[in-house]
């Protein structure tokens, strides 16, 4: 037999059931008898059949692609965000047999609906008229990484301002009071939830906030090499240094090494986001845990449930954050 022309004819003849079998359960196989399903199955395996997906969706059914919008932003491909919140969504995808369709947004709204069952926006960056757009095309929508108040769109998101007030509440235990904070960029969320918390933490014990203390690196290692040579060129240097990420903490500690300044002796320092890249290595970072697999998959099974219809949007999770300590962060 020709594989490349087998139809869904030659999988019911093959399963002995009828076309409308096979139909049902490649579009929900619940909806048939188990006895049923494992005929249908071992003939799609045998045969290698693969159902035109378009003609499905033409027919009713489902596409089972889901469609993951990313905004695209300077060094994506070697983010650590980025890459786990793809990762995160892919493994989720393919415990459901359900496939990727990734979209990465750099200015042009150019998604085409039509090509998934669904979305996951994976925060958003300067697309908001995008989503806009497709939420009122009524296709099912999660956000992950962001909160979102003006619409009615369920969102998964991180507790991002109680992650930064613990992580700089931490740095003033230890006695630290010229505390800096290299911030991500303000045009995203998290970032500014970040600096809010930093700033909430240094309000509440009475902890002067200067402005020669905040610098914004956009979440980019080279700025931050930048703003490391402004910090430490002030009359009075930070001892310790909140930082937006952990790649930013990471070109903390290579600066702090080229110029034989003493981690924590000199200065301490917490990243945010928990980066596997970053407890290698001599010292290992104290930093701040965001469960981002875990933010990935629950966007995942709230997008599956609400195309199921099993829960009705919107759907608002917040998840919370967690101090890890390490080696980088001691008492003055």
């Amino acid at each position: 037999m020709d594989f490349d022309k087998v139809t869904i004819k030659d999988v019911a003849k093959k399963a002995s059931v009828s076309i409308a079998t096979v139909s049902r359960y490649l579009n929900n196989p619940a909806s048939i008898r188990e006895d049923k399903r494992k005929r249908v199955k071992k003939a799609i395996e045998e045969l290698n059949y693969k159902p035109f997906t378009f003609a499905r969706k033409l027919a009713g059914g489902n596409l089972n692609i889901y469609g993951l919008i990313i905004p695209g932003y300077e060094d994506i491909f070697y983010s650590f965000y980025a890459m786990e919140i793809i990762r995160g969504v892919g493994m989720a995808l393919d415990k459901y047999g359900i496939d990727l369709h990734l979209h990465i947004f750099t200015g042009k709204d150019s998604f085409d609906v039509s090509l998934v069952d669904g979305i996951i926006f994976a925060d958003i960056i300067n697309n908001e008229s995008q989503l806009k757009r497709l939420f009122e095309t009524k296709k099912p929508i999660v956000v992950i990484n962001k909160k979102i108040d003006d619409l009615d769109v369920s969102y998964i998101a991180i507790n991002n301002f109680k992650g930064a007030y613990e992580a700089t509440e931490f740095l003033i235990r230890h006695n630290h009071k010229r505390i800096a904070h290299l911030a991500g960029a303000l045009n995203v969320q998290c970032a500014l939830d970040r600096l809010d918390g930093y700033k909430a933490a240094l309000t509440k014990n009475k902890i002067e906030i200067k402005n020669e203390y905040i610098k914004i690196t956009n979440f980019s290692r080279r700025i931050a090499r930048e703003k490391l040579e402004e910090l430490f060129s002030l009359k009075e240097p930070p001892t310790a240094i909140f930082c937006c990420s952990d790649d930013v903490a990471s070109e903390v500690l290579v600066y702090c090494e080229e110029k034989n300044i003493k981690i924590p002796e000199d200065i301490s320092v917490v990243g945010f986001d928990d980066n596997p890249n970053c407890i290698y290595g001599d010292i290992l970072l104290t930093t701040v845990r965001q469960p981002l697999t875990k933010m990935a998959s629950l966007g995942v099974e709230t997008l599956r449930d609400i195309i199921k219809k099993k829960i009705s949007p919107p759907v608002k999770i917040i998840l919370d954050t967690e101090l890890a300590v390490r080696d980088t962060v001691t008492f003055l």
